[in-house]
Formats: C-alpha cells, sequence, structure tokens
C-alpha cells in the first residue's frame, strides 16, 4: 500500500512538472535590428474560432487542448517603417517596426493599406502601438484618403516581464482633420479607448504545431470611433477581446482568439495560431532541394532559385496574404538547377506570398514589394 501511495505521489508530482510557470521578456517579441530584416513569422489564420474552448479556461497550472484546429498558411508580417507608404512613415518615424493589417476599418469604414507601428518604450519595459496608417473612404466621398493617426499616448500590448498575475492599462486616442474640397469640407476622424490586459492563466497549450509552456493575456479593449462631417456625425462604440496564448521566443501568440464582448457576452469572431516554416519539407517524396526568391524586397523583377530531383511542370504564383492570385507563371523543367527572372514591375507595393509548385508538393515565402 505504501509503494502505491508512493508511486500515485511520484506521478502527480511529473503532472506538475510537466507545466512549467514561465515569464516572458522583450526578448521573446520580434527583434528589430539595424542590419537584419525583420522575421516574419508562420501562422495559421481563417481558423473557425467558434469551434475553440481555450478561452473558457483560466487560472494556475492549466492544460488546454486545440489540438483539433485546422487554417490556412499565411505570414505574420514585421517590416521596417521604410517598407510602408511614404505617406505614413514621417509621422511614424522612429518606430521599431510596423504590421500590415488585415479587415481592418474606422468607425465602420473600410481601411485599406493599413498598419499598426510598434516600439519598445525607454528600457524595452513595454510593447506599445504607437498609432496606425491607412487609407479610409470617408462618407461621402468616392477617393480612399490616406489616414495618419497617431495616438496622444501608445496603445499598451505588453509590459515586461510577462508574469502570472500582472494585470496593466493604457488609454489611447487620436484625433485627425482631413481638409476636403467643398461641400464635404473639413472631415474629423478620431478614436478613444482604453486597454486592459491581465495575465490571467499559465500552462500548457496543445495545438497542431506542438505543446507549449504558456502564459495567458486577456486584453479587454473599450473603443469608439467618430467621424465628423457637414453632413454627418457618428460614432462606433466597440468592446474588442483578445485571448493570448504566449510561449517563449514565438515573437506571436502560439494561439489567439478574437471577438467582441456585446451586453456582458463574448462573441468569437476567429482564431489564429502559430505554426512552422512552411519553406523547408520534411517530405520523403519531396522533388525540391531549394528555393529562393530576391533580391527581397523587391522593387522591379524578382530572382527565384530552385533545384529540382526529378523533371516536373513548375507553377510559380504571386498571391496577396489574403490570398488573392496576382501573378502567375508557368516552366516544364527537366532535373537540375534552375533561375527564373520574374517581371513585377506592375505590382502594387505591399506583402505578398510567392510560391512554387510541382506535382506533389509547395515551398513558399514571404516577398515585399516596395
Amino acid at each position: 500500500m505504501k509503494k502505491l501511495f508512493l508511486l500515485l505521489f511520484v506521478f502527480a508530482s511529473m503532472q506538475v512538472i510537466a507545466q512549467t510557470q514561465i515569464t516572458l521578456t522583450r526578448a521573446d517579441f520580434p527583434k528589430p535590428t539595424a542590419n537584419s530584416p525583420l522575421p516574419d513569422s508562420v501562422l495559421y489564420t481563417n481558423v473557425n474560432g467558434t469551434n475553440t474552448t481555450a478561452e473558457t479556461i483560466d487560472g494556475a497550472s492549466q492544460s488546454w487542448s486545440e489540438a483539433g484546429l485546422t487554417g490556412t498558411t499565411a505570414y505574420q508580417t514585421f517590416v521596417p517603417v521604410s517598407a510602408t507608404p511614404f505617406i505614413f512613415q514621417a509621422t511614424f518615424f522612429g518606430s521599431d517596426y510596423a504590421q500590415p493589417l488585415l479587415n481592418s476599418n474606422i468607425a465602420g469604414q473600410v481601411a485599406s493599406d493599413a498598419y499598426e507601428y510598434y516600439d519598445y518604450s525607454s528600457g524595452n519595459g513595454k510593447l506599445q502601438i504607437r498609432g496606425f496608417g491607412a487609407n479610409v473612404t470617408i462618407p461621402g466621398s468616392t477617393t480612399p484618403l490616406p489616414l495618419p493617426a497617431i495616438y496622444t499616448s501608445p496603445d499598451v500590448v505588453y509590459v515586461f516581464p510577462i508574469a502570472y498575475g500582472n494585470s496593466d492599462s493604457s488609454t489611447s486616442s487620436f484625433n485627425v482633420n482631413l481638409p476636403l474640397p467643398a461641400p464635404i469640407g473639413t472631415v474629423s476622424v478620431s478614436r478613444n479607448q482604453k486597454r486592459v490586459n491581465n495575465v490571467d492563466a499559465w500552462g500548457s497549450i496543445s495545438t497542431p504545431a506542438g505543446t507549449f509552456d504558456v502564459l495567458r493575456v486577456v486584453s479587454t479593449i473599450n473603443r469608439i470611433d467618430s467621424i465628423k462631417t457637414t453632413f454627418v456625425s457618428f460614432g462606433t462604440p466597440t468592446n474588442p477581446v483578445e485571448y493570448k496564448w504566449l510561449a517563449a521566443g514565438k515573437k506571436i501568440p502560439v494561439l489567439q482568439i478574437n471577438g467582441n464582448n456585446v451586453a456582458g457576452v463574448f462573441t468569437k469572431t476567429n482564431a489564429t495560431f502559430w505554426g512552422a516554416s512552411t519553406v523547408a519539407t520534411s517530405n520523403v517524396n519531396a522533388n525540391f532541394n531549394s528555393f529562393m526568391a530576391y533580391p527581397n524586397p523587391v522593387i522591379e523583377n524578382v530572382t527565384i532559385s530552385f533545384t529540382l530531383k526529378k523533371a516536373a511542370t513548375v507553377d510559380v504564383e504571386v498571391v496577396t496574404i489574403t490570398g488573392q492570385k496576382i501573378a502567375h507563371f508557368h516552366f516544364n523543367k527537366q532535373a537540375g538547377n534552375f533561375t527564373e527572372t520574374l517581371p513585377l514591375q506592375t505590382l502594387k507595393a505591399g506583402n505578398y506570398i510567392i510560391s512554387c509548385k510541382s506535382e506533389t508538393e509547395t515551398v513558399s515565402s514571404k516577398l515585399i514589394k516596395l
């Protein structure tokens, strides 16, 4: 009987040891340097967030299981300020990096070519959003207008070190006046918001990419976006909620669930999870020995190089990060090393995925067009 109790005690101890309560610092997040490009992170997006249950579990020494998630491959892109539209660069000069935004809007108005601008506070004590730049179509106007919006106080995303039980908050706002010709006149676009961050759980989480020791940060945001013109004035209140499971060194959350709080009820909208790079493949039947696209960023033409083990038809595609195919090239190749120059002069500035496909596999890389 004593041996049985001893075995049970050892087993219980192993279960506790299997989870490690971690602390995260600036080193675990994007690390821009003057001499190297910012790394991208592979993630899976378009995940059906309504199938998750991880957001319902909080507290210490938890285990979350979301290994059944599926999604499409994309890239969480980090770019230098110099790679964003020139009209925004002066406003956000000195920011550490920018991140392209998808499906963004201001006061219910669709925003295109949008970027958030991040920096680390003095002493690397915080990661914060200084503001964003986007092209927004104002009611009464048919032409998108550039909107460089810098917060009066930064929107603080993380306070370092991140540890279980920590909490912090920040308030941020902007008000930008856009002069338009008559009869519209001056348009005022503003935002007022408060973010509250709570590190409310720790433990381990399983996703399709593996099992990770994590801290969970829950961010609740009370936001009002407003537009005022000569003819219309309205405000759009929203209450976004972000659940983020953070692991050491991954730069982006290994799982993030987004939604909105409406009348006290959380409604999920989407989820993303971190994955491994798709450029390298472990397929024993792989035909591609290598694949590169350069220069990157590209101004006019991009050169691709690849090696085939055997003869194959090869299709090269350039797609947007939302999956829209922009360009397609077709080649019939024998086994060997190949270099091809692709004309991309007419491609709009932005972030893309360039993929090289054969009958059995696809290799991809992120591509920045300046």
